[in-house]
């Protein structure tokens, strides 16, 4: 996306690499210095560049890295200047990202790149009050799909419940793809190529806490549940949920089991939801947000942060086990976002102490120093 360098409309900062050696195995730069990092997204081009995506809370600005290949540098820019956080991005056929965010006074955001500069609007959304995640993803046209978790309308305080708004005609049309009260806190969506639209996300309400997902058939939404408990009045049970496909269209959901800090992995195969616990945590972060990627041979890898030992960590699967790498330290890792080339495994993370956006990266076939985690079959827990 070589205009994003050369357009004289916007002013790109290039960020110092200051580079770790902690582990060995993985090349650490720091993107932004003090230029915040929380909510980070990164997606990697045809051309191989990268896209990175973020708010600095500090200053209420949504953010945005973009790496080029060719140059083996960063450059950062500002979009916008009243962001909350809870940023989300999709890169459309040009390569051009797509990004919806909230505001600081609770309102959905639609912002993307042009080509030559950013355009950005408060998308117009019967509601006094939408929190937590968004998700953003692109139809085959190109035009927004963005989901968001409704809490309350000017006529209900609480609602809480999974909405998507989209563009068609140039118009913003409002759905609800799961009226359950309590779901779509965390929610992950996705599609191929704008086919095959997918959310993976929670319900956190106490009686009916689960992992759920749902499709998009053409006409509505298909939603299951991937995974519940028993009520439990004493906590919510499922966090930092994120979704990818692989070319089938089939899903791969990274998760936290927050009762018993366990990190997870769900997949669909043959019509029946296979989870297996991938590594355990001494402590959630809240609200965090797992990462998860498929190599070009679709193996997962996930990215996922230990609050209590301020660690971020990398897993991917060989077999039938997880294999588990720790990529960083100092309570560096919230909000992590991963992805996997056939050359390189890439991880974009929030580092609290500098208020900085990071970038660790290793060879996909480098002989790292590893851990043995856990394989559980669908059956599980008991």
């Amino acid at each position: 996306m070589p205009t994003l360098k050369t357009s004289a409309r916007v002013c790109l900062l290039a960020a110092v690499a200051a580079l770790s050696a902690w582990p060995a195995t993985w090349r650490i730069q720091t993107v932004d210095p003090a230029g915040g990092g929380k909510f980070a997204n990164l997606l990697i081009d045809q051309f191989g560049n990268a896209h990175a995506s973020y708010s600095n809370d500090q200053t209420h600005q949504l953010k945005y890295a973009f790496w080029d290949h060719r140059l083996n540098r960063w450059f950062t820019m500002v979009v916008d200047n009243h962001c909350s956080g809870f940023v989300s991005m999709a890169l459309d056929s040009h390569q051009r990202p797509h990004i919806a965010f909230l505001d600081t006074v609770n309102r959905l955001n639609y912002a993307y790149w042009d080509g030559a500069m950013w355009h950005s609007q408060a998308l117009s959304i019967h509601a006094k009050a939408i929190e937590f995640y968004t998700s953003i993803a692109l139809d085959s046209e190109d035009r927004p799909i963005i989901s968001y978790y409704l809490v309350a309308t000017p006529e209900e305080e609480v609602v809480i419940r999974l909405r998507v708004i989209r563009l068609i005609g140039g118009v913003w049309e409002t759905e609800t793809v799961d009226g359950t009260m309590g779901s779509g806190k965390f929610n992950s969506m996705t599609s191929n190529g704008g086919k095959n639209l997918q959310i993976a996300y929670a319900n956190v309400h106490y009686e009916t806490q689960s992992l759920r997902y749902a499709r998009w058939n053409g006409k509505s939404w298909d939603t299951q549940i991937v995974e519940n408990t028993p009520v439990n009045p004493v906590g919510i049970t499922y966090f930092s949920v994120k979704m990818a496909i692989d070319s089938s269209g089939a899903p791969h959901i990274a998760y936290t089991d927050t009762s018993k800090r366990w990190i997870k992995y769900a997949t669909l195969h043959n019509g029946q939801w296979q989870r297996e616990v991938v590594d355990s945590i001494a402590r959630e972060a809240y609200p965090d947000r797992n990462g998860i990627a498929l190599s070009p041979d679709g193996t997962p890898y996930l990215s996922y942060y230990d609050a209590d030992r301020g660690i971020l960590k990398v897993a991917h699967r060989e077999g039938t086990k997880w294999v588990t790498e720790e990529v960083d330290g100092n309570f560096a890792g919230y909000t992590s976002a991963i992805q996997v080339t056939a050359d390189e495994v890439i991880v974009v993370y929030f580092d609290e102490s500098s208020n900085s956006l990071k970038c660790a990266r290793r060879p996909v076939h480098s002989s790292v120093p590893s851990n043995a985690g856990g394989h559980l079959s669908q059956q599980e827990e008991k």
